[in-house]
């Protein structure tokens, strides 16, 4: 499935999209922390469909992934 990343951690990856094949969100955190490095380092949030998750459901590889750092500001 095609992953979406944003701000600090697109930097980490180098790339924007990447692809990972992952059943549930959890396994997604586990590829997520093979492929990138230090990404398990910090917190992020995953959004299934626009949707943040914060435990862990299954994926079809059908949804929207996107993967979201920390956000701050006013």
């Amino acid at each position: 499935m095609e992953v979406l990343l944003f701000g600090s951690i697109a930097e980490k990856a180098g790339a924007a999209r990447i692809d990972v094949e992952a059943a549930s969100v959890s396994q997604l955190r586990e590829r997520l922390a093979e492929s990138i490095a230090g990404i398990d380092l910090g917190t992020y949030a995953i959004a299934v469909d626009h949707r943040i998750v914060p435990g862990d459901m299954p994926l079809t590889g059908r949804e929207e992934i996107a993967v979201l750092p920390p956000f701050a500001g006013g």
